[in-house]
């Protein structure tokens, strides 16, 4: 009976342990489904996220003398003057550009068609911004900085290029060439310059070397490496600091003319201008003009509307005329003042009625034309009455034409020569001379 109980112990344990078995294999199963199906569903990828929706633009020509604040609020200011509501805007730390985040498309088009734009007294640029992510941005701070010194080793610099040439004809010169580059991404050299990308250093040397004298169109090339300054600009390097310019709102100033250009032919192109100015030597036009306009809206259009005009076949460049504040004739004081930047259409009682209590004044005038030059001179009794009106016309316009008014140099210094050199009148010394032979051949005749 004890052999009985205990086989049947033995049997009634076995079948649990078999169960206990059977458990553990199905809980293993379950793990390797689960497995399998983790690995035959995929998680859906996630959505890259954009720094800009696509409804972004470019502002580029920004006036970076002004504040932060000054030019966020003007670029608010006037984009919401033409309808277009700006969601944000991101200037650049150096002020020069901004990207503004528009709320459609259509505003994007309208904001395109508003490039050239005068925003602080400079003409806006306008394009429309790339879409960017924040992934790419990533890669791009991963990835290894291009070594600068070695891209500038093997690029050449370009100088006095046409503005017309194209980038056929300097590849024509220089076949090697990997990429040809204008400033600005522009299509043509409109600063005359041009920058070429070789395969390496020592390709872009041989070229240097072989291709000095090589002209387009029959003018000279310069051909510089990159970085390094040619020796006329070296000679010619100035270490002052450069000071902010003016630019005159009604006044165009036009280059790159024909020498044998007439004033109809800028009228042609210019049909709202007031008045045309065309230096000229010996007969011949110097390249240049300036033309005036009624107000600073036909200024405005006539640039946007000029930006590929051409005289007599020509391509013009037109900007606008910047009014430079020279350094004074005189430092010292003296009784006498001179006047720039006047109107031309301000004569000399005008001139004299701005400067109360002067002794007198005049504006000087072209011998031939008769027209202002744009600058006259006033004089007073006192060095002290002198100072006092050169101080109450700082920041003053005349006949509605900001002047800038200095110390006019004195006659007795404008007779002075450099230290070193011989300071004596050719003139008289040419007059004694001839007074010395009449006297010599009346005593020979004697």
């Amino acid at each position: 009976m004890d052999r009985l109980k205990a086989e049947g112990t033995t049997t009634q344990e076995i079948p649990s342990k078999v169960l206990e078995n059977n458990a553990d294999d199905t809980s293993a199963t379950r793990k390797q489904r689960r497995k399998a199906e983790s690995i035959g569903q995929t998680s859906p990828p996630k959505k890259t996220k954009l720094i800009n929706d696509g409804y972004c633009v470019f502002v580029g020509n920004l006036n970076n003398s002004k504040t932060f604040e000054e030019v966020t609020q003007s670029l608010e200011k006037y984009f919401m003057t033409q309808s277009l509501l700006v969601q944000d805007i991101r200037l650049a730390k150096s002020r020069k550009h901004a990207f503004l985040d528009l709320a459609s498309n259509m505003d994007v088009t309208k904001a395109l068609s508003l490039d050239g734009a005068m925003i602080l007294g400079q003409p806006l640029t306008i394009a429309k911004a790339k879409v960017k992510t924040v992934d790419s941005l990533k890669k791009k701070a991963k990835g290894p900085k291009p070594d600068k010194k070695a891209k500038d080793g093997r690029c050449l610099f370009l100088k006095n290029v046409p503005y017309n040439a194209t980038r056929r004809d300097i590849r024509e010169i220089f076949p090697k060439a990997i990429k040809i580059r204008f400033p600005d991404q522009a299509d043509h050299p409109s600063r005359g310059i041009a920058f070429l990308e070789f395969k390496n250093e020592a390709v872009a040397s041989k070229i240097r070397k072989r291709k000095q004298g090589a002209k387009i169109q029959d003018r000279l090339l310069i051909i510089d490496p990159v970085g390094v300054a040619h020796k006329s600009d070296e000679k010619n390097v100035d270490t002052k600091p450069t000071k902010k310019v003016e630019v005159s709102p009604t006044t165009l100033f036009v280059s790159n003319l024909p020498f044998n250009v007439k004033e109809i032919n800028i009228k042609n192109v210019f049909k709202k201008s007031v008045t045309i100015t065309l230096p000229k030597k010996a007969g011949k036009a110097r390249g240049y003009a300036f033309v005036e306009f009624a107000n600073g809206k036909d200024a405005q259009n006539a640039l946007a509307a000029t930006k590929n005009a051409t005289v007599r076949k020509r391509p013009i460049r037109v900007q606008f005329c910047e009014i430079k504040e020279k350094q004074e004739i005189g430092k010292e004081e003296s009784t006498k003042l001179i006047v720039r930047g006047l109107s031309s259409e301000t004569t000399t009682e005008i001139l004299r009625g701005a400067f109360e209590g002067c002794l007198s004044a005049r504006v000087a005038t072209d011998k031939v034309t008769g027209k202002s030059k744009r600058f006259g001179f006033v004089e007073y009794e006192s060095k002290e009455m002198c100072t006092a009106a050169k101080e109450a016309m700082v920041d003053s316009e005349i006949n509605g034409s900001k002047v800038i008014v200095c110390y006019a140099r004195s006659n007795s210094k404008r007779g002075e020569r450099a230290p070193g050199r011989l300071g004596v009148n050719k003139r008289a010394l040419l007059k004694s001379f001839r007074t010395m032979m009449w006297s010599c051949r009346d005593a020979l005749c004697r």
